[in-house]
């Protein structure tokens, strides 16, 4: 949720400061997915949505429904509306009232807020400790080597080299060999942190920058903000405007006034306290085979949180690939979606297909990812993998959010906050680089008894982030 993203601003030091302590040709074919079929009974709809107080159309369409969601697809508190579509003919036509408590839910005035409009304050000079200890482990998969003492690594993500000055059985001491006048992006890209001081213990920074104003990217749309320098410190200042759809620690809704210091949140949905009138007719009622994926009882479970235009998300598919298709039998390897989008439309279009694609028809899942991992090109994807056009447009219309909702309700459990985000066995875990052999080796980790597949070897180069088959040692997330 945007809320998340936001905060990720309004704490920008924390960010710099795990970026600067290491925040640093496959072709499927067949049915490879283990599935069940299940058939589900569907109602094609053609629906109008008005207010009763003047007869103002809110929402009309042509759509298809599973029986009794038509209520929760519209958004509606109750599922009155279902129980009479329900009994209702093919061809026949109601108008059905809905008073404030059916359709969007009585206004509350407790569901109006005030908020400051200083999204977060961020000191200009920060002091990091210089050294630090390692696991071994965990350094070696990071430089692809044992460390050395009093040798130097660098890599791509880095602000600068780190120099090997100790180490023991399980862990390495390193250093980090910054220099006066280095200089280290911070998380919008916009400003940089200057070395200003080196010691023996610490390196001592300082923000430098402007004051500016600039745009970030939210779940309900662009977002304008302030960026405002003093001598110490740094205010992000929310730049509001009358109607517009934000989240703030929290609160998600309308803002309905604003002045210097704060803005009005009215949490309330548009219409409620609102009758409202839904005229539906009901066109037709078919059943619809929905191929749902089948969970393998007792093998460990990877949940890969994405978000289906990130770079990195696509960075990790691309990883992820190969050992999913080589533990198809072994383990339960899903792909889930972070509960918020930043590309725009389109992947919020993507999310809901590739959902889609995961619950109706599992079996052309991988297929389907590793043709779009390599051209972005769902049309010619769907083409590619066989999917059932049809049924995947009539899922997206009306039955994506629902699935969507689960993977909501994960984001929340699992503290999901970038894409990619991996969960194995309902634990996050940390994975780099994203070559399949080190994602198959977090994977083999987690089985009691592992199988032979664990013993194969299998590619350790990096994938490039983005669209493409090519390697590359950057990273990062969304």
């Amino acid at each position: 949720m945007m809320t998340k993203k936001f905060w990720l601003i309004a704490s920008i030091v924390i960010a710099v400061a795990l970026a600067l302590f290491f925040t640093f040709k496959f072709k499927f074919v067949g049915n490879v997915t283990k599935a069940t079929e299940s058939e589900t009974e569907m109602v094609k709809l053609n629906y109008k949505i008005a207010l009763k107080e003047n007869s103002q159309v809110i929402d009309s369409g042509e759509t298809s429904f599973a029986l009794g969601s038509v209520a929760a697809n519209l958004g509606f508190k109750t599922d009155k509306i279902d129980s009479i579509i329900a009994e209702m003919k093919e061809g026949e036509e109601k108008t059905i009232e809905l008073e404030p408590a059916d359709a969007y839910g009585e206004y509350n005035a407790e569901l109006v807020f005030q908020q400051s409009k200083i999204l977060g304050k961020v000191k200009r000079v920060r002091e990091l400790e210089r050294t630090r200890w390692l696991d071994i482990q965990f350094f070696v998969r990071i430089f692809g080597e044992q460390p050395l003492e009093g040798k130097e690594y660098s890599r791509a993500g880095l602000p600068w080299p780190i120099k090997v000055v100790e180490k023991n059985d399980s862990h390495v001491k390193i250093s980090h060999e910054a220099k006066i006048g280095d200089k280290v992006p911070e998380p919008l890209g916009l400003f940089f942190y200057e070395v200003i001081n080196v010691t023996n213990d610490t390196i001592k920074m300082r923000l430098q920058g402007n004051d500016t104003e600039t745009s970030i990217p939210t779940p309900q749309g662009e977002l304008k903000i302030k960026i405002v320098f003093s001598e110490d410190e740094v205010r992000y200042i929310l730049m509001p405007s009358i109607g517009q759809e934000l989240s703030l620690a929290g609160i998600t809704g309308r803002v309905i006034s604003f002045d210097e210091n704060t803005v009005t949140i009215d949490a309330n949905p548009t219409y409620a306290g609102k009758t409202i009138l839904v005229t539906v007719k009901l066109l037709e009622k078919y059943k619809e085979k929905i191929s749902a994926p089948r969970e393998i009882p007792g093998a460990p479970k990877m949940q890969v949180f994405i978000m289906s235009y990130c770079p990195f998300g696509l960075q990790f598919l691309k990883g992820l690939l190969p050992v999913w298709k080589k533990f198809i039998d072994k383990a339960n390897i899903e792909l889930r979606f972070v509960s918020y989008t930043m590309h725009g439309q389109k992947e919020e279009e993507e999310n809901k297909r590739m959902i889609c694609i995961r619950e109706e028809q599992s079996s052309k899942l991988l297929a389907y990812l590793e043709c779009f991992v390599k051209s972005g090109d769902s049309a010619g994807c769907i083409k590619e993998a066989g999917i059932d056009k049809d049924k995947l447009e009539s899922c997206m219309q009306s039955r994506a959010e629902k699935y969507f909702a689960e993977d909501k309700e994960l984001n929340e459990k699992y503290g999901v906050q970038g894409s990619p985000t991996v969960v194995i066995d309902g634990k996050q875990v940390e994975i780099w680089p994203r070559s399949p052999e080190n994602i198959k080796e977090k994977l083999c980790e987690a089985f009691t008894s592992k199988p032979s597949e664990c013993n194969e070897k299998l590619s350790e180069e990096n994938p490039s982030p983005g669209f493409g088959l090519g390697t590359s040692s950057a990273g990062g997330t969304c």
